[in-house]
């Protein structure tokens, strides 16, 4: 029997440009009608609304005279403390709470979007410090025209795009997470719709509204999950033209022998994993963060598409970060970096006992740390995958 060991560096490369129009109309829900010092404030927007009989809340900051009464400050509120992204405000909405309850936001687009145009969505997102649950995922929708639905409880007759928070935001209450999306449009679609539609994993935070904060946050049962959403946009995907820079490769060392490398698009998988290093170009992760962007599902679809139908082969997944904040953060994130890869390839369908991963945090650069692109370089995923044969 012999044992082939196929190294895999998943170099993750971010490679897209935006045109400049953003297509979301006040992205950080600044044009108000009223500076908004109770919840259920959204609809004073000018651009955003609810949908929906659920009222979805505006934050703002107020004036000294008004921070005393103002249940919705910026950044101390009824739901936990978070300064705006950017500008004075943001927007807020249950994701989960009592019996079938959901907030949602719309807006109508600066355009229609065109058939066939791909597109990028952003948008920030933050857990709320009072909230005692969090969710796996949230949902976007776009649509031909504005929706109202005489009910606060899920919207059910739509087809989102669902985003993961898991991995991105997890259960941190401090930062604001960047989520990002590309979509095909069909064409026509002038009106986005942001919420919650089918969760179906929640985790308790083990947090609460201080006995001392008026808050809707139901403080006797753990039913809510709360999220605070800033600075959305959507522009035109731009493709710009493949990076063609050489990647270096440390696989080699791992070998008695140095066998050729060669760099494969993703469909050519089947005809050199056998026995070549095989250097996929995907994307490199940022600071501080584990979401795969959606640049590398394509990659990431071959290689599982390809397990999927071997059950004999079983992959390890490695994580890797720069040097920059604690080592044992660090260990963390790479991990978690690991797990993202892990957790996507058995969602496609890998066999969960031939998956495994770790993280080693900073301990193996490929690259220069005293540089930025060196550390940009460091954050990376790698993976084995391990076959016997006769």
């Amino acid at each position: 029997m012999n044992r082939i060991l196929i190294h895999i560096s998943f170099l993750f490369l971010y490679t897209f440009a935006f045109s400049q129009y953003n297509l979301v109309p006040d992205s950080s829900f600044e044009n108000n009608k009223a500076i908004p010092m109770d919840y259920s404030a959204l609809n004073t927007n000018a651009s955003w609304n609810s949908p929906s009989r659920a009222t979805t809340d505006l934050f703002c900051t107020c004036g000294k005279k008004e921070k005393k009464l103002s249940r919705v400050d910026v950044p101390n509120n009824g739901m936990g403390i978070q300064n705006a992204h950017s500008g004075k405000c943001y927007a807020g909405f249950f994701a989960c709470s009592h019996g079938y309850y959901r907030e949602y936001l719309q807006t109508t687009l600066n355009g229609a979007l065109n058939a066939n145009q791909e597109y990028v969505l952003r948008m920030y997102i933050s857990l709320s410090d009072y909230s005692p649950l969090a969710v796996n995922k949230i949902g976007v929708c776009f649509l031909k025209d504005k929706v109202r639905y005489e009910h606060s409880d899920i919207i059910t007759n739509l087809k989102p795009i669902y985003i993961p928070l898991e991995e991105e935001v997890g259960m941190e209450i401090d930062e604001w997470h960047e989520l990002e999306i590309r979509f095909k449009a069909t064409g026509g679609e002038n009106t986005l719709l942001i919420g919650s539609f089918a969760v179906n994993r929640i985790w308790k935070t083990g947090n609460y509204p201080p006995e001392q904060v008026s808050s809707p946050i139901y403080k006797k049962y753990q039913r809510d999950a709360y999220y605070y959403i800033d600075d959305v946009s959507l522009y035109e995907y731009k493709p710009e033209k493949e990076d063609t820079t050489e990647i270096i490769d440390y696989a080699s060392n791992t070998f008695s022998e140095t066998p050729e490398i060669v760099i494969v698009a993703p469909d050519t998988v089947e005809q050199v994993i056998a026995d070549k290093i095989t250097v996929f170009k995907n994307m490199l992760f940022k600071t501080g963060e584990s979401l795969l962007n959606i640049s590398a599902y394509k990659e990431l679809n071959e290689i599982a598409a390809y397990l999927k139908v071997k059950p004999k082969l079983s992959i390890e997944i490695f994580g890797h970060t720069d040097n920059l904040g604690e080592e044992k953060k660090n260990l963390e994130l790479s991990f978690n970096r690991a797990k993202a890869v892990a957790d996507y390839m058995i969602a496609k369908g890998v066999l969960e006992k031939n998956v495994r991963f770790k993280g080693f945090g900073s301990s193996n650069p490929i690259d220069d740390n005293q540089t930025e692109e060196g550390r940009f370089n460091n954050r990376r995923v790698e993976f084995i995958i391990k076959t016997t044969g006769d």
